[in-house]
């Protein structure tokens, strides 16, 4: 029944996120456009902290994590994001709803060796903006961006230290379009900008746990992901005829251009490194509360075929503090009381820096996890698998950028839900 229930998860998350851009931000332009994933449900709910694990939910930022499973879990999720975007003298809104990720990990030596894979759109560009002029019209239009497959594996090498890693492959086509119409001008100008995208990054995660005193769980974690190199392969041409602009139709003559002469039909671009440190403590089935900081060298970056003048990079990093509470987890009279309260808060530096102005992200985030299943009487919990499953609703509401020198400040509100489905493996039968 788990299974169906996943597949059917897995048409509807996969047809509507696909159906709706994943962005509509401007900001989604720069690099290889917005970072879609940033964790599960659950861990966005609590600010983006990756250093919990449990044995019956995925934890996609932390390899290490899969060492725990003792139950098969089916995992997706998808989310909603209302955008106002405003400027010192304009405001507009916009939304958009779309795929977050599919997976699915299993035990292969129950809270020892577990392995996953899975599907994730990893960044987006979506955006639609004009600037115009007494005599010009300028529309700058972007879609697209990268997906990502990826198989982890966790392994527990003592009592209380946990190594994973995880093999990434990102594949995607970004497309941005420049259209410039003057004023008593017949034949206005199209250019058409096309990559292709393609290449492996590889991460690395140590989680360590002990046991202290009155029931205490002190938890850590670490991980770093290498440089890596995405290869894009790039079109641009250009277009001169007639433009419609109430219908956005473009009719004329078009010409490639010879990006080898100019060195820039195939150029790398750089996956920066990163790592992240986090801590934390709680008691089991009932608190947790961590911290978490996380750097990634985006310094580095540098994207030859669409150079764009006063904008650059500088290294990002994240601080993401947050936890969750289960008042009875067990509890036969009361549903409220088996239900995980999450909360969470984040502060970002994204690396972004236009007009020498870095571009920062700030959100509060809570959540919900809703048991799909009731307690279960009995030691032999694995042949219950089904009843730890749950729903998980999480919420986010940010602010990034600012409206400071004529740039754009974003007020988003994010909606995300998602279903963990568990079930048994490799069950050998006793009767036929």
């Amino acid at each position: 029944m788990i299974r169906k229930i996943f597949i059917v998860l897995v048409v509807c998350i996969t047809t509507c996120g696909y159906a709706q851009r994943g962005s509509s931000s401007p900001y989604s332009f720069y690099g290889i456009g917005d970072q879609r994933f940033k964790g599960t449900t659950e861990n966005q709910s609590m600010g983006g902290i990756s250093m919990y694990s449990d044995s019956i939910h995925l934890n996609l930022n932390n390899p290490a994590a899969y060492s725990d499973l003792q139950l098969t879990v089916y995992s997706g999720g998808g989310s909603y994001t209302n955008l106002n975007m405003k400027t010192a003298t304009q405001s507009e809104s916009t939304s958009n709803a779309y795929l977050d990720y599919l997976a699915l990990g299993f035990p292969v030596i129950r809270s020892k060796l577990g392995v996953g894979f899975g599907l994730m759109p990893y960044t987006a560009v979506g955006y639609n903006m004009e600037q115009r002029g007494e005599t010009t019209l300028n529309q700058y239009n972007g879609e697209g961006g990268t997906n990502r497959v990826f198989v982890s594996a966790g392994y527990r090498l003592t009592k209380n230290f946990s190594i994973g890693a995880s093999a990434n492959y990102s594949f995607g086509k970004i497309e941005n379009e420049y259209r410039r119409v003057v004023q008593n001008i017949e034949r206005p100008t199209l250019e058409n900008n096309i990559s292709e995208l393609s290449g492996f990054d590889f991460k690395l995660a140590l989680n360590y746990r002990r046991r202290l005193q009155n029931d205490l769980v002190f938890r850590s974690s670490l991980t770093y992901s290498p440089e890596a190199t995405l290869s894009s392969d790039n079109t641009r041409t250009f277009t001169i005829g007639n433009f419609n602009p109430n219908t956005g139709a473009f009719v004329g003559e078009t010409k490639n251009v010879d990006l080898d002469a100019l060195g820039l039909r195939s150029v790398d671009l750089t996956i920066p490194q990163k790592a992240s440190l986090g801590v934390g403590i709680g008691k089991d089935y009932k608190w947790f509360a961590g911290a978490e900081y996380e750097w990634k060298k985006t310094g580095d970056f540098n994207n030859p075929f669409i150079a764009v003048a006063g904008v650059g990079y500088e290294d990002a990093s994240r601080f993401s503090a947050g936890g969750f509470f289960i008042p009875d987890y067990s509890s036969f009279t009361s549903y409220w009381k088996r239900i995980v309260y999450r909360l969470g808060v984040r502060y970002e530096e994204t690396g972004l820096l236009v007009r020498d102005i870095p571009l920062n992200d700030f959100g509060i985030s809570f959540g919900l996890g809703l048991p799909l299943g009731a307690p279960i009487p009995t030691t032999n919990s694995l042949q219950y698998a089904g009843m730890f499953s749950n729903v998980n609703i999480g919420f986010e509401l940010g602010r990034r950028g600012t409206t400071t020198y004529g740039r754009i400040e974003e007020d988003y509100f994010k909606v995300s839900i998602s279903l963990s489905l568990n079930d048994k493996w490799f069950v050998k039968r006793k009767y036929d």
